[in-house]
């Protein structure tokens, strides 16, 4: 058996596999995030601990009297920073990479001209929630406790040190801290000398899939694990996430369906990365680099609907089978009406509430237009799903333009267990969509490297071919795939530039 340890920003998963991809156990525990103050989000270190403790103990309390555990890799959270001292203890909440204190070191940094040449150099903009400037901040406004801090760790490393006593950072979560050097995979000294600290602060790098220590006796008493079980270097969730849907040569393209919608592609070379002007980080795959876009908050859409357009309508969600759950109930009916609407929403458009294909997480104003008074709530529950694919569709022509390729899109999250968005998002895009059997694909991407570092997979790719397995596999209406000009198509191209000339102004 493999475990795949997800290190969350809101939960912790851990996930027992057998070595064909197979769940055999599962443990959720959930936490919160501290918000000091307007804009401010951290992050109780300690917590995270006492959530991966949980976690594995439930775990090891699942296994039966013949399962073998051979191996743990980690999954985590990027761009969390957390200072600690010389024992490793926290000396401060964990810097949350959704946190936007330092933009005005960011505003600094732009204003001085060094934005290109850190995107460059690290594949990464200048973002206010990023450990460079986190680190910055520190130095800054609270020198007392940049003092104290005898090491910066992320959650991945932090994570690693408390279950083996060891030190060691992967290429892809330390990609996100604006302090490595892309093109060598290594820190680079002068990102180190503009945060202020020095290489012994940090933990060293070493690829995904390789050994970083054995389950200290003090780990093993708090999880349950024996003690001496290997745990393997892993992954970014993200990264995690396309290892194990099998994203890892170019063409294919990870869609991975929460709050925000993210793109993660492998672009052919470096160069090509760095000139569609997505977010580059070092793969979990050695040799290789993948390309993340996020398209905002676009998720947050269908919840508004369902919150505020669906909930409470008690003759809709009245007598669902077996007691369930509300929220479920009502994502049942949400994906019922906009299959009982047509493709168009007959006439209705709907522009997504917060951030969009070019944005990150800002808010944006949305709305429907050409709502009248014959359209019904199947309708509005299919424009809100079409005007996402229309966001995305966006997008993907960019990075088409930019020479990253998109052949296919393998599609996770919540919108990949409807029942209709996969095929909607596959006819607006004209691009074939499969949807992964496996549903928790960054813990099955942890535990294909922890499959790796034991020896049991020869590679990332050889492993992948179990993850080659799909629930469905969507073609898009046209039935040929990259055929923009098919008349079966047409109406969905009409369909997309209107939306594109309405949300660039012209329309509204």
């Amino acid at each position: 058996m493999l475990i795949g340890l997800d290190v969350g920003t809101t939960a912790t998963k851990a996930l027992l596999f057998d070595l064909n991809g197979g769940g055999v156990a599962a443990a959720t525990v959930p936490y919160g995030l501290i918000t000091p103050q307007a804009g401010w989000v951290e992050q109780d270190p300690e917590e995270l601990w006492r959530a991966v403790v949980a976690a594995l103990r439930t775990i090891a309390d699942q296994l039966r009297p013949a399962d073998q555990v051979i191996a743990l890799a980690q999954s985590s959270q990027g761009g969390t920073t957390i200072p600690v001292d010389a024992a490793g203890q926290p000396t401060h909440h964990a810097i949350s990479w959704m946190d936007g204190r330092t933009q005005a070191e960011c505003d600094e940094m732009r204003a001085q001209g060094q934005a290109d040449a850190i995107y460059e150099r690290t594949g990464w903009p200048l973002m206010a929630g990023l450990p460079l400037q986190h680190i910055r901040w520190l130095d800054r406004q609270r020198p007392d406790l940049f003092a104290r801090a005898r090491r910066f760790l992320f959650v991945n490393d932090f994570i690693g040190w408390r279950l083996t006593g060891e030190l060691c950072m992967n290429p892809s979560d330390a990609s996100i801290t604006q302090l490595l050097d892309i093109a060598t995979g290594d820190w680079d000294d002068g990102l180190l000398a503009l945060a202020g600290i020095r290489r012994d602060q940090l933990s060293p790098v070493r690829p995904s899939a390789a050994i970083v220590g054995r389950l200290t006796a003090e780990a093993s008493a708090a999880t349950g694990l024996p003690t001496g079980l290997p745990v393997v270097n892993g992954a970014h969730d993200q990264y995690c996430a396309a290892l194990g849907t099998g994203v890892t040569r170019p063409g294919s393209v990870l869609l991975s369906c929460g709050t925000a919608w993210v793109l993660l592609a492998v672009p052919e070379s470096l160069a090509v990365g760095r000139r569609s002007g997505m977010a580059l980080s070092c793969h979990a795959v050695a040799g290789r680099w993948g390309a993340i876009r996020s398209l905002g908050a676009v998720g947050a859409s269908l919840e508004w609907l369902a919150d505020n357009v669906w909930a409470n309508r008690q003759p809709v969600l009245a007598d669902r089978p077996g007691g369930q759950e509300p929220r479920p109930a009502l994502y049942e009916a949400i994906n019922a009406a906009a299959a009982r609407s047509e493709p168009g929403a007959r006439g209705l458009l709907f522009f997504t509430l917060a951030g969009g294909h070019s944005g990150s997480y800002g808010l944006a104003q949305g709305g429907f237009v050409g709502l009248q008074l014959s359209h019904t709530r199947d309708d509005l529950s299919r424009a809100v799903m079409e005007g996402i694919a229309c966001e995305l569709r966006w997008a993907l022509d960019e990075i088409r333009a930019a020479g990253v390729a998109v052949r296919e899109l393998k599609m996770v999250g919540g919108a990949a267990r409807s029942p209709i968005w996969p095929q909607i998002v596959a006819d607006v895009t004209a691009t074939p969509v499969e949807v992964p059997a496996i549903t928790e694909a960054a813990s099955w991407g942890a535990a294909v490297l922890a499959g790796i570092g034991a020896g049991v997979f020869a590679s990332a790719d050889a492993a992948g071919q179990m993850s080659a397995v799909w629930a469905r596999h969507l073609t898009p209406a046209q039935g040929a795939q990259g055929c923009h000009l098919s008349e079966r198509w047409q109406p969905w191209a009409a369909i997309f530039e209107r939306y594109r000339a309405c949300r660039g102004g012209t329309g509204l």
